[in-house]
């Protein structure tokens, strides 16, 4: 029985190192993958056409369970889904790009959904930091649509997928403070005919105001733009407050695509993601 037992033991120790040598992750259906664009593509039909592959690259890490499973960087298969030029009677241009696939460290070529006014089939899995804002520009009137570099634009994972990472790459747990100022939007109450961008904001370890301002626009600095703090609760260590912001003035400073605006409030600086068709 003992030697037995040790020629287990002895099995097990050997086999132990092939068993880490490599770990499975599961990237769930709807997980979203932010990709941006490398080149301007318009509706010029003469010089761009359905199917016409489109430069870009994965804007940043998709991290899944502590693990990066693709990289900022990455190139992506693009293509456009739709193109319509000028038109008679002042109608405008339409342009459309469909993200088609990825591939992840292993190298495992991942199929995608979604893209620039190409929304995925599952949009469950989008950033809760997301909405979209659609202006009534989609078509651009006796113009041509166009979308330049840099165009932020978000695909999702439409399966159930697993790949393989190196199991030298553990997931690490980065322990960070919380900010001193949170911004949530109130997507359920966002209303285009109202004119303003509606939600929430935390703002802990700082002195309590009612004074806010937008004061970045896509990590450009912009003249303040008033934030109007509709309710307010004092807290300790957090005062929680609900707001909206003038969604016209913000336009002047937006592009299509994902699009980041930072609120300043206390000496705080928080910033937050919105989704903007134009």
């Amino acid at each position: 029985m003992k030697t037995r037992f040790a020629l287990q033991v002895g099995c097990l120790l050997l086999a132990a190192p092939t068993l880490v040598l490599s770990a499975e992750i599961f990237l769930p259906r709807g997980t979203v993958v932010f990709g941006e664009l490398e080149e301007r593509i318009t509706s010029n039909a003469k010089k761009f056409r359905v199917g016409y592959p489109v430069d870009s690259h994965v804007w940043k890490d998709v991290i899944v369970d502590g693990h990066v499973v693709i990289a900022a960087g990455t190139p992506m298969v693009m293509r456009i889904s739709r193109l319509e030029g000028t038109g008679t009677g002042g109608r405008g241009g339409a342009l459309q790009v469909m993200a088609v696939s990825v591939k992840a460290k292993d190298g495992t070529e991942i199929t995608l959904s979604g893209g620039y006014d190409q929304a995925g089939n599952d949009r469950s899995g989008l950033a809760r930091g997301l909405s979209m804002i659609l202006w009534p520009s989609a078509f651009l009137p006796g113009s041509k649509a166009v979308l330049e570099v840099g165009t932020v634009f978000d695909a999702a994972i439409p399966a159930d997928t697993r790949i393989t990472v190196p199991a030298s790459e553990l997931p690490t747990l980065k322990l960070t403070d919380r900010p001193d100022l949170s911004i949530d939007i109130l997507y359920d109450e966002i209303d285009q005919r109202a004119g303003s961008l509606p939600f929430e904001m935390t703002l802990c370890n700082k002195p309590y105001t009612r004074e806010a301002s937008v004061t970045a626009v896509n990590d450009k600095d912009v003249r303040p733009i008033l934030v109007a703090v509709t309710s307010a609760k004092q807290g300790d260590p957090c005062h929680a407050f609900e707001a909206r912001v003038n969604l016209e003035s913000l336009r002047e400073h937006f592009s299509a695509g994902i699009n980041r605006f930072s609120v300043t409030m206390s000496g705080a600086v928080g910033t937050t993601v919105l989704n903007v068709e134009m």
